[in-house]
């Protein structure tokens, strides 16, 4: 069996092979600048106020956008997510704030409707 010939002098193949490694070489620069933009883009992502704002805009496609605008308020008022948590998380207290929250609800609703009635 015979080898093919190469036509390739050994300079030209060392040439190649330099031209190959600087072409691997660009390809992972290439590569490291789209994973550093896809971290930032990540990043930016996974800030507390784009995950509420993807999660309300979730709730409000599966028509629950009042839960949302509930996140909203939570997040522009840090101190009442800090009462709702300590009230809730008391057993000697938690009915008492499930009474309330029921009627603060239902004088809510009746003014509501009281409002839309005048209208």
């Amino acid at each position: 069996m015979s080898v093919p010939s190469n036509d390739l002098t050994p300079r030209s193949d060392a040439a190649d092979r330099r031209l190959r490694i600087e072409l691997l070489r660009m390809r992972a620069g290439y590569e490291r600048l789209a994973v550093r933009r896809s971290a930032c883009r990540l990043a930016g992502e996974l800030r507390p106020e784009s995950l509420v704002a993807q999660a309300r805009d979730r709730l409000g496609a599966a028509g629950l956008g009042w839960l949302g605008g509930g996140l909203q308020i939570l997040r522009r008022y840090p101190v009442l997510l800090s009462v709702l948590t300590s009230v809730v998380s008391n057993r000697q207290r938690r009915g008492i704030a499930l009474k309330t929250a029921l009627i603060a609800g239902l004088v809510w609703l009746g003014k509501r409707r009281h409002r839309d009635a005048d209208a």
